[in-house]
């Protein structure tokens, strides 16, 4: 006791032990909160890539690539590659935060897959563009050499078709899991989850890419969406936003007399 303290007055030993904890989760909001944000960002930075870049339809075309000028390996090597690795790894934090009871191991699982798939396909998509940018830059090659170095690569894509399909299967088949675990813990609504689980099937499982590009475009935005709803659910369940079904608690301070 001080001089400073009443007499009769207790500090509890637990008390003062407890005083740091408030900091500490104040900290994992304030990260938590960062995350997401930044999951937003790369979100909305390979969504403006998915339709800045020329259509892809088995084929790069070396006019659509030389129209971008000097802007074709920046926007993969700065915009389209780490969108899709920071939005995938940050969905997978994320998944994990959803992950409740028994049905958690598929969150895990599924989390592994979508984080571990997402930089493959960052990888590779980048990677795929690289020698392109140089057939296409006129500093680099004449323009007929850079058409026919077009013609060879364009000849030897199907190489990099493992990396890409086995990638992209990764992913769908992480958020699957991951959407039927949170579907079995309710940890996210239940409608959303359903919703999520059928937009997986039908547009992973299903030849939508012949309907039109109008349709592959909906469902582009329905995954940015969907990832988004996982984030934010993500925060409400790791006690970083409140729940809207909660009460909201008041918390009182009382001395002794």
């Amino acid at each position: 006791m001080t001089a400073s303290e009443p007499p009769g007055t207790v500090i509890p030993p637990a008390a003062a032990a407890a005083e740091p904890v408030p900091a500490r989760s104040a900290q994992r909001r304030v990260a938590l909160v960062g995350l997401f944000v930044l999951l937003l960002v790369s979100l909305a930075g390979r969504t403006g890539f998915a339709f800045w870049e020329p259509p892809f339809d088995g084929t790069i075309r070396y006019d659509d690539v030389r129209a971008l000028g000097d802007a074709y390996w920046p926007m993969n090597l700065y915009l389209g590659g780490p969108g899709y690795a920071v939005s995938w790894v940050a969905c997978a934090g994320f998944i994990v935060l959803l992950a409740r009871g028994r049905a958690g191991v598929l969150n895990l699982v599924g989390a592994l897959l979508a984080g571990i798939g997402g930089i493959l396909f960052a990888l590779t998509i980048t990677a795929e563009a690289l020698p392109f940018a140089y057939a296409a830059d006129p500093a680099v090659l004449p323009e007929a050499e850079g058409r026919q170095l077009f013609d060879v690569l364009n000849a030897h894509l199907d190489r990099l078709l493992p990396s890409i399909i086995g990638a992209q299967v990764a992913i769908a088949l992480g958020v699957l899991f991951a959407l039927i675990g949170t579907l079995i813990s309710k940890t996210m609504p239940r409608r959303l989850s359903i919703t999520g689980i059928a937009y997986v099937v039908v547009f992973v499982g299903l030849p939508t890419e012949s309907l039109g590009a109008v349709v592959v475009a909906a469902g582009y935005l329905l995954q940015v969406a969907l990832i988004a709803a996982i984030g934010w659910f993500g925060l409400v369940h790791a006690g970083s936003l409140p729940r809207p079904s909660d009460p909201i608690e008041e918390r009182r301070v009382t001395r002794d007399p």
